[in-house]
């Protein structure tokens, strides 16, 4: 069993060093969120990802104790770049249970079962690795992690680049969003509408209307379009 409270604290507006001591002290693992908003190397890192791949991105720290662990097992709905800055921690991996999750579809805390643990316990991780200061962990999106810090002398450091890769229900968003600038699908659908008989002919409607709009699309300017959002929007989660 880990030594630590299962615990991440988020950098808080007014932080409490003393109270931030303490914590760590416990055996908390200290959780700096989104730094490529406050330091400008970070903020340059950040932009540089998301210029190269028009992936948006956000970048939290995280600092363990001596011997001690942060979050056991779980999995992310994101691709994430794990660079080890100081100490030494151990990631125990697992293929996905659930392939390709997201934020809004077979997240952990969505789908979970108390007896994925024992499970994952009685099999052993399919890798293992341990990362040293320098070195750096690709983690594709759903794989299940469970990271603890080996040396019960040094605390671990490191950095989590999470990277949110974009799908195709990304562009079938923006395809869908585009329709905000028909007034056609502005207009108000009446209570009537929504609780009485007509909402089947009013779905076959909008969906007829969709088709339309979808149809007489310019592909290659919407490409353009979806270029530009891709290495211009934000999306920071945490």
């Amino acid at each position: 069993m880990p030594c630590c409270i299962r615990t991440a604290i988020e950098r808080p507006a007014g932080p409490d060093p003393a109270k931030l001591r303490s914590l760590y002290e416990d055996g908390h693992t200290i959780r700096l969120g989104n730094l490529q908003r406050v330091v400008p190397f970070l903020a340059d890192v950040s932009r540089g990802i998301q210029q190269e791949t028009g992936y948006s991105n956000y970048l939290h720290a995280f600092v363990t104790p001596p011997g001690c662990q942060g979050l056991l097992h779980h999995w992310d709905q994101q691709m994430a770049v794990i660079v080890q800055i100081a100490g030494i921690k151990r990631w125990q991996l697992w293929r996905p249970m659930f392939p390709s999750p997201m934020r809004a579809y077979q997240e952990s805390f969505r789908v979970w079962d108390p007896s994925f643990i024992p499970q994952w316990a009685a099999t052993g991780p399919d890798l293992e690795v341990d990362l040293r200061p320098g070195q750096s962990l690709l983690l594709p999106r759903g794989w299940v992690h469970n990271p603890h810090v080996l040396d019960a002398q040094a605390r671990s450091i490191h950095l989590t680049f999470a990277i949110r890769e974009r799908t195709p229900l990304w562009v079938a968003e923006k395809l869908v969003g585009g329709v905000i600038e028909r007034e056609a699908f502005r207009r108000i659908i009446l209570p009537g509408e929504i609780t009485g008989q007509h909402l089947p002919q009013r779905v076959r409607d909008v969906r007829q209307a969709l088709i339309e709009h979808l149809t007489g699309l310019d592909v290659d300017d919407f490409a353009r379009f979806l270029v530009r959002a891709a290495v211009s929007e934000k999306e920071y989660t945490t």
